[in-house]
């Protein structure tokens, strides 16, 4: 079976008032040549499909005659399936009440876990329906063979999977509700055809590479072993940095967002192929890589010539930048103090008429503050500062040497207030 693994699409994101429909419309071009070329059976989505729970309708649209290009385009090698599952991006149950449409297309998607007032073994019905649900017999077109099964697990907070067992914590639902689902796919699986395990989550131990510290804080952790065994591959979502799960031994991975979604995702961006012709064989991996259409780039006055590294020379660089180069525009200055007020006009006047966006401006903070003069911040620099960079600065000041510890101790309280905010 051949597997494509992408995720974390966002669509419909704004990014600094810049739509990027354009952007996703280049992906999907891109995909569908992937589609073309490779041929796969399966198109795996693991998750935030949209980046909002309330997406526009534009965005609608762009998901859905995305999806059908996706499908046509599969027809001309004998069809693809489609599985797509909710991320914590999405509208779970408005993904669920559209999937019942797709079907008709080959395609499912799986948005919430299903819940009942009584969810002990006894109760047949309710989980003959969370098997028909989330275990998902691949197939080219409906009527045709089974090449093999997908397991879905789309995002769910620990304490809303069902309570199999009311003697579990919160944090063992998920994993007893996995191993549920596998036991019941081992059974199903009678001619031992590859079972994919799918999932949106944050694996204990991920790189989290140009995520937020407090987006990552409000998604539980995982442990690898939470994930249990009986499948061949596990594709992930949630991570945008494309990666190999620590501890899997090569059969866990996170295929990453197909574009950078903020400027410290300066990494390439691919999809995967996944291949295995049976189960219990080693699955072959390999990345295509994506070329976005804007490239996200930063202009530092670090890189500049010493002595040539005022916020005018920056300029002088912005003014220089090629004008057809498509590209989200940071400038890094060095400055201290407030820049000239009309600094944000002067950078957007140097990028008229080129195809550069003009994002942010980033006020970097001295390396030496001279001893005793104190640090004076500008409110660009505030606002550029995590809660621990911060946290860090002021703390020395109001406390004195902070005991070994506080810094994890700090960490769990942003977690928690985010947890609440959520």
């Amino acid at each position: 079976m051949k597997i494509l693994h992408t995720s974390d699409w966002h669509i419909g994101q704004t990014f600094y008032d810049y739509d990027r429909t354009e952007e996703h419309k280049h992906f999907f071009e891109q995909l569908k040549r992937i589609v073309r070329e490779e041929k796969p059976d399966l198109l795996l989505v693991s998750g935030d499909l949209f980046h909002t729970s309330a997406p526009s309708i534009a965005a609608q649209e762009l998901y859905n005659e995305s999806l059908l290009g996706l499908r046509d385009e599969s027809l001309a090698f004998g069809g693809m399936h489609i599985i797509l599952i909710a991320g914590n991006h999405d509208s779970s149950s408005k993904l669920d009440v559209d999937g019942l449409l797709w079907k008709y297309f080959n395609t499912d998607v799986v948005g919430t876990v299903p819940r009942a007032n009584d969810e002990s073994p006894e109760n047949g019905e309710f989980y003959d329906f969370v098997f028909s649900k989330h275990i998902i017999p691949v197939r080219k077109r409906r009527e045709s063979e089974i090449l093999g099964y997908v397991v879905a697990v789309p995002h769910c907070y620990p304490q809303n999977f069902p309570n199999i067992n009311p003697e579990d914590g919160k944090q063992e639902r998920m994993k007893r509700f996995i191993a549920l689902l596998l036991n019941k796919c081992a059974e199903l699986n009678t001619e031992a055809l590859p079972v994919i395990l799918t999932a949106h989550t944050l694996v204990t131990g991920s790189n989290i590479r140009g995520h937020d510290s407090l987006i990552i804080g409000g998604l539980d952790n995982s442990d690898i072993g939470t994930f249990g065994s009986g499948w061949d591959y596990l594709a992930l979502g949630h991570i945008h940095f494309p990666q190999e799960v620590k501890g899997s031994g090569g059969k866990a991975r996170y295929s990453g967002s197909p574009f950078a979604m903020n400027f410290e995702e300066d990494y390439d961006h691919f999809v995967n192929i996944v291949e295995i012709e049976k189960r219990g064989e080693m699955p072959q991996v390999r990345q295509i890589p994506i070329k976005p259409l804007y490239e996200m780039v930063t202009l530092s006055a670090k890189e500049l010539p010493e002595g040539k590294r005022s916020c005018m020379d920056l300029l002088r660089v912005l003014e220089e930048y090629p004008a057809h180069k498509k590209a989200y525009i940071r400038l890094e200055v060095l400055e201290t103090g407030e820049l000239p007020s009309d600094y944000i006009q002067r950078v957007k006047t140097a990028l008229k008429g080129k195809k550069a966006r003009y994002c942010l401006i980033k006020q970097e903070l001295p390396d030496n503050p001279a001893e005793g003069e104190g640090l004076s911040l500008t409110a660009a620099q505030v606002g550029a500062l995590s809660p621990r960079e911060m946290a860090e600065i002021i703390a020395p000041d109001l406390f004195g040497e902070a005991e070994e510890g506080y810094a994890k101790l700090f960490e769990q309280a942003v977690t928690n207030v985010s947890n609440q905010m959520r």
